[in-house]
């Protein structure tokens, strides 16, 4: 059995949900398999750090700021063979501590998780589309579900590696299973039916998030993210996506999709150009 685990979370900014992602973690997670709760603050402005301390997290200064400087700092601290890390707006399943830390019990296992959905109704129906039609396998899950928002890990397989990648903003959780996969003799495991809930507010919210990320991403050769391909391959999905938002909408009963599919394609398109032409301005 996987015995003691440390938690670990970075967060910046999460009073709205934090109460509300703790309080199902403490729910979830045994309270005797729990050493050490670790949370990284990347110099919130709101509550963030009150809400933490009352649920008995301890609080570290992220140093650089961002996921890649936050979870490295949180594994810093880490002194048990396997971490959690859960993010701030991610409420995990009911059912994820007996179903996800169990793949630990496998010598070859470096990390376990599940899936999340979104919050929003629309949102979800998008997800659980994208879920039917991509088929994870356990040997290869690049391309289906990788997160770092609801995974257990095997510690000393992760500082072998150096942590968490910092090559790109967005992309470390892709980055990392390319590593474990393709570098080590271990491997990643996403479990498709332990489904969790990624808070989304609002359609405009995600969107905004979107465009953010799809910004920031470095796009370096070790990016899977689609944020990482060039602007040409972008339009293609914008161009074509009024005709998948019409399939998704038929199929999933939603017609909201119809406009918010494309939508979320074209501010995917608008932010890879944008990028694109400030680093070429920079260079």
């Amino acid at each position: 059995m996987v015995g003691k685990i440390d938690l670990v979370m970075w967060a910046k900014n999460g009073e709205a949900f934090l109460p509300t992602v703790l309080k199902r973690i403490d729910e979830v997670i045994p309270h005797e398999n729990v050493c050490h709760k670790i949370l990284v603050d990347d110099h919130s402005t709101d509550r963030t750090i009150e809400i933490a301390k009352s649920f008995n997290w301890d609080i570290y200064p992220n140093p650089r700021g961002g996921v890649p400087s936050g979870a490295n700092e949180a594994l810093r601290h880490v002194d048990c063979a396997f971490f959690v890390s859960v993010e701030q707006d991610v409420v995990l399943a009911k059912d994820w501590w007996e179903r996800i830390p169990p793949y630990m019990n496998y010598d070859k296992v470096a990390v376990a998780q599940g899936i999340n959905r979104s919050t929003e109704p629309t949102l979800r129906k998008l997800d659980e589309y994208v879920h039917s039609r991509l088929k994870p396998s356990v040997d290869n899950p690049i391309l289906f579900g990788v997160s770092i928002d609801n995974n257990i890990f095997r510690t000393k397989v992760i500082r072998q590696l150096g942590g968490f990648p910092n090559d790109c903003p967005v992309c470390a959780d892709t980055i990392l299973v390319k590593k474990i996969v393709y570098e080590t003799p271990y491997k990643w495991i996403v479990n498709t039916n332990v489904v969790s809930d990624h808070i989304r507010q609002s359609i405009k919210a995600y969107i905004k998030h979107a465009y953010t990320l799809s910004k920031l991403c470095a796009r370096t050769p070790y990016c899977a993210n689609e944020a990482a391909q060039p602007p040409i391959s972008m339009l293609r999905l914008f161009l074509t996506s009024p005709m998948r938002a019409l399939i998704v909408a038929y199929k999933k009963r939603c017609p909201k999709l119809l406009y918010v599919y494309p939508a979320i394609r074209y501010q995917r398109l608008k932010a890879s150009i944008e990028a694109t032409v400030k680093r070429k301005i920079s260079y």
